[in-house]
């Protein structure tokens, strides 16, 4: 029998040529544990989603009343949801008047991709300037704009009419 550490390595894309390779097993708080009992301090708080930490209380008791009542209908404005409704609501309070609506997304990738395209057809430019050794992402769209040529190099071309310039430095904007 496989152990997860081999289904892993290969039943999943691995995104980078040397994963971290840790086996979690559960979490709370702050902290990640291992199938032995090893204890890592969680850091990246699994990329912010677990920024009250891992199984906190009221979100677990959240999601477990959501899930109850319904799991996922449609993001995209199409069909009205009370919590998301609700959040938008409460998201306008703090906005600027002209700002008073939200699109929620899955991803920050996402929220990129969205942005691209509102910027281009509120502006009516094609012309996108995102700053050296960023990072927006690793969908299409955030890679064109993303700082680091690591990232970017195997996905050429890339969106065109992309620029760069370096942060604080205007003379860059060419």
């Amino acid at each position: 029998m496989l152990t997860n550490r081999q289904l892993f390595l290969q039943y999943l894309g691995q995104t980078s040529s040397s994963p971290l390779l840790l086996e979690i097993e559960r979490a709370g708080g702050v902290f990640m544990y291992g199938p032995s009992g090893e204890k890592y301090l969680d850091l990246i708080s699994g990329v912010s989603v677990s920024n009250t930490g891992h199984c906190h209380p009221k979100v677990v008791a959240a999601v477990r009343e959501q899930a109850g009542t319904y799991m996922h209908l449609m993001v995209y404005g199409e069909i009205i949801q009370s919590p998301q409704v609700q959040y938008a609501e409460y998201i306008a309070k703090f906005l600027p008047e002209n700002l008073c609506c939200c699109y929620f997304v899955n991803s920050g990738s996402e929220a990129v991709e969205g942005a691209l395209k509102l910027a281009r057809r509120f502006t009516g430019r094609r012309k996108i300037i995102s700053f050296k050794n960023s990072y927006h992402g690793s969908t299409f769209g955030a890679l064109s704009i993303q700082g680091n040529e690591h990232f970017r190099g195997a996905f050429r071309p890339l969106i065109p009419e992309t620029y760069q310039a370096r942060f604080n430095d205007t003379g860059s904007l060419g």
